[in-house]
């Protein structure tokens, strides 16, 4: 692995989120404390009791099923789960001055990172075992427990597996790969941004602090002309997979799914971009205890790991997971965080860059695209 590689504890965090889930991080924040009214935090305090704030909707019944209801069997602890998790929903808790109402929140990468300057979080260190979870994924407050990762597609039916391209250098080579190329938009995030630098020779650990003019120089040899931008993370599936586009980006967890419905996706690990979730208990929560007893549950529990991943496709990085992933999920072992490739190529986005950056990005964006 390369040892120049920031680690998530260090000024660097693990970069991008599932966008279906967080696009427009100010409408969760705005919604959020009216979905709270509607699923109640428990206010028992210390009283075998824990509230964690998660996303929802199917993920969240993963969460419930995988995770949740064998910890209450188990310890007897009751887990009082709602969804609308967000930096803004932590700030408020930590405003309520009888305690924390949700003990635990899921939190981007980027929530996360800013959540630990604000004082918001309860340092992990002594509370949970992390000794099972890769060392890269574990940070001050937390760890990243679960993640996703943006690598280079090709559809397969298109493209041999002998000519598929490797790197993003790859996917800009125009006289190599006919057609168009699909790259995610540049609103919330900014992987483009990303890939269109490291296509243009920039090392994984050196694409940060981001040098705009090269990336959009970059981005102008691969031509507007070349590019379908996706505006949701379910773009690049039908984009790749229909052959619209037989190459470009596309995040490894919705090719899995897209190629169990047909599709013909391949992937390539090199230079894959890793994002990632944490679940930060609050620092004035009032449940510590259980919080930390289901972090620890969470974090120690390398077959609900390999199970969680075979539901939702996303990647644990439990060093257990690989060989305990069911037969039905070999199709996603190639792609864990265990993987050899990823671990020594991968690119761990600067999330407090990009929080101060984020801006700036999309309007240098906005202006390329009518320039």
């Amino acid at each position: 692995m390369d040892d120049k590689r920031t680690r998530a504890d260090g000024s660097y965090a693990l970069g991008t989120t599932r966008r279906s889930i967080l696009k427009g991080g100010l409408a969760v924040a705005l919604a959020a404390p009216f979905v709270n009214q509607i699923v109640k935090p428990a206010r028992a305090e210390g009283s075998g009791i824990v509230n964690i704030s998660n996303f929802g909707g199917s993920y969240g019944d993963a969460m419930r099923e995988i995770w949740f209801d064998p910890f209450e069997k188990e310890t007897g602890i009751k887990v009082n789960a709602g969804p609308g998790a967000s930096l803004a929903l932590a700030k408020l808790q930590a405003l309520n001055p009888a305690g924390a109402e949700w003990d635990i929140i899921d939190l981007s990468d980027g929530a996360y990172f800013t959540a630990i300057e604000q004082d918001l979080l309860a340092p992990i260190k002594g509370n949970v075992d992390l000794s099972k979870i890769l060392p890269e994924y574990v940070g001050t407050h937390s760890w990243a427990y679960v993640a996703f990762v943006y690598v280079v597609g090709y559809n397969s039916q298109k493209i041999a597996a002998s000519d598929a391209p490797q790197t993003w250098s790859d996917i800009w080579d125009k006289k190599r790969y006919s057609g168009k190329r699909a790259l995610n938009n540049v609103d919330t995030e900014a992987q483009s941004i990303d890939v269109a630098l490291m296509a243009d020779g920039v090392p994984s650990s050196k694409v940060f602090p981001l040098n705009l003019d090269r990336a959009f120089a970059s981005l102008d040899k691969l031509g507007r002309e070349n590019i379908i931008w996706g505006m949701s993370l379910q773009d690049p599936v039908q984009q790749i997979g229909s052959g619209e586009a037989p190459t470009g980006g596309i995040y490894t967890g919705r090719a899995i799914m897209g190629n169990r419905q047909g599709a013909k996706i391949g992937m390539s690990l090199k230079q894959g971009i890793v994002g990632s979730d944490y679940l930060g208990v609050m620092k004035n929560s009032k449940n510590k205890k259980e919080a930390f007893e289901l972090l620890n549950f969470i974090a120690t529990r390398g077959d609900l790991a390999a199970k969680f991943t075979a539901r939702t496709s996303y990647g644990i990085p439990h060093v257990d997971v690989e060989k305990l992933l069911p037969k039905e999920a070999a199709d996603i072992r190639a792609f864990l965080p265990t993987a050899p490739e990823l671990r020594e190529t991968a690119m761990f986005n600067d999330a407090k860059y990009m929080a101060a950056h984020m801006d700036e990005i999309v309007k240098r964006f906005q202006e390329w695209q009518l320039s």
